[in-house]
């Protein structure tokens, strides 16, 4: 039991002190200004480095203080620990420091399970000087903008510990353009200031084409803004040809309440609207086709312009396909939309009570959709006619010359042609149902 007690001590006794060399910290001082922490990397669980830039190396020093109070030894190391040699430090307390730090070097103490490194560069070696920033010949000004500029960027690196690994220290600019930008709710564009910010060399990685004329501007770096020693360059006039659009669709279509809603599908005639909603005046030309969908060889009509309507006439899929260029007709983009047109339906009543419930069966109106042509016609029982129409949203109030015809059998004729190419014809007779005891405004006409 004891001896279980006493490794169980010594357990825990060593996550302490691996805990305490986990959070013990370096602090480095010197240089021009307030050096910085420019990446904390942590590799597996025995090593860990930060890399610290300072602004010269006047007056450079590295304080590390220990959660014991034993001695302890500093290193530094060029490319791999194994390669370490000690270097000299004063102590005070727990507390030890290193002058005369150098740059290019990673620093350390061996203390513990868990060692920590720090890695020191003089930035002032690798201030960006820059100049004449430009568009690059090798930009796809449909897709990204690639910068160019005289001057070169020089890479910062430093040297993982354990496995002398070269890495690189990775600087940062902003990218400061115009641009356009989509709002679905307001269904145009609207201008937008956006930031880009590239990480590496600034000449090597790309923006996203702007989709205006803008001014594009450079900052940085990072490391360069923190010593007060940002860099800014622009390219004063940049001409976009990037191009984008979005369809809008609107429907041109009168909904009525005798149109049969469970078949899919505009109801033909279907008359619609299409817009193209670009980025203009970048977006320059706008070419309309329509087709029926997997025939695309097939082309039914063409237009071009922002805006025109169609009417469509047959059931079916279409694909309505947009393609848009910029003046030039060095970008071009596409965008399309399907249009579903319903087949044919007609369906007939055969009765109907006018004038005894309003808004409730009082008009003989077919149940339809996508006729494409329609005629109807209202006979007596002598064959006499009483009422024609050619809309068939519309039906019959049941009335001749503004008074209602007495109830009793009707006889109806309907021609029609659907979208699907079915012709109807159809005769039938319609009753109309009134109590006798119903007295109209307008006295009932006697046929």
């Amino acid at each position: 039991m004891r001896k279980y007690m006493w490794r169980k001590i010594v357990f825990l006794l060593g996550l302490c002190w691996v805990a305490a060399g986990a959070y013990a910290q370096y602090v480095v001082t010197g240089g021009k200004g307030t050096p910085l922490k420019a990446e904390q990397s942590s590799g597996d669980s025995a090593e860990r480095i930060e890399v610290y830039l300072v602004d010269g190396m006047e007056n450079v020093s590295i304080s590390y203080t220990s959660s014991s109070s034993s001695p302890h030894q500093w290193y530094r190391y060029r490319n791999k620990r194994l390669d370490a040699e000690p270097v000299a430090s004063s102590r005070n307390g727990a507390t030890s420091t290193i002058s005369g730090v150098e740059d290019g070097y990673g620093y350390f103490v061996d203390e513990g399970a868990v060692s920590h490194y720090v890695w020191i560069v003089d930035y002032s070696k690798y201030a960006l000087n820059l100049s004449g920033l430009r568009v690059s010949e090798k930009s796809d000004p449909c897709g990204g903008v690639l910068l160019a500029g005289t001057g070169t960027i020089e890479p910062i690196y430093y040297y993982w510990p354990n496995t002398g690994t070269r890495r690189e220290l990775p600087r940062q600019f902003d990218v400061v353009y115009n641009t356009l930008e989509y709002d679905s709710e307001s269904k145009r564009y609207v201008s937008k200031q956006e930031t880009a910010v590239i990480e590496g060399d600034l000449f090597e990685h790309s923006i996203p084409a702007p989709l205006c004329d803008t001014e594009i501007c450079v900052h940085g770096d990072y490391f360069a803004r923190h010593f007060g020693k940002e860099l800014t360059l622009c390219v004063d006039a940049y001409q976009a040809s990037a191009v984008e659009v979005h369809i809008d669709t609107l429907l041109v279509e009168q909904e009525a309440p005798n149109m049969n809603t469970t078949k899919s599908g505009y109801c033909a005639p279907a008359m619609v609207q299409f817009t193209a909603i670009a980025n203009t005046p970048t977006a320059a030309m706008f070419n309309w086709e329509i087709y029926p969908q997997g025939e695309e060889e097939n082309t039914i009509a063409r237009f071009s312009g922002e805006v025109f309507e169609y009417t469509f006439t047959q059931a079916g899929n279409f694909v309505v396909r947009l393609e848009v260029t910029d003046q030039a007709a060095t970008c071009h983009v596409e965008d399309q939309v399907e249009i579903e047109i319903s087949e044919s339906y007609l369906q007939i009543p055969n009765a109907f009570s006018p004038g005894t419930t309003p808004g409730v069966n009082d008009e003989f109106r077919v149940a339809y959709k996508s006729l494409v042509s329609f005629k109807a016609w209202i006979f007596n029982r002598w064959g006499v006619q009483i009422y024609h129409w050619t809309d068939p949203a519309q039906g019959w109030d049941g009335k001749k010359g503004g008074k209602y015809v007495p109830p009793g059998v009707y006889f109806y004729v309907i021609e029609a042609e659907g979208s699907d190419g079915i012709h109807y014809k159809r005769k039938g007779d319609i009753n109309i149902l009134r109590p006798k005891t119903i007295q109209e405004e307008n006295e009932i006409i006697q046929e």
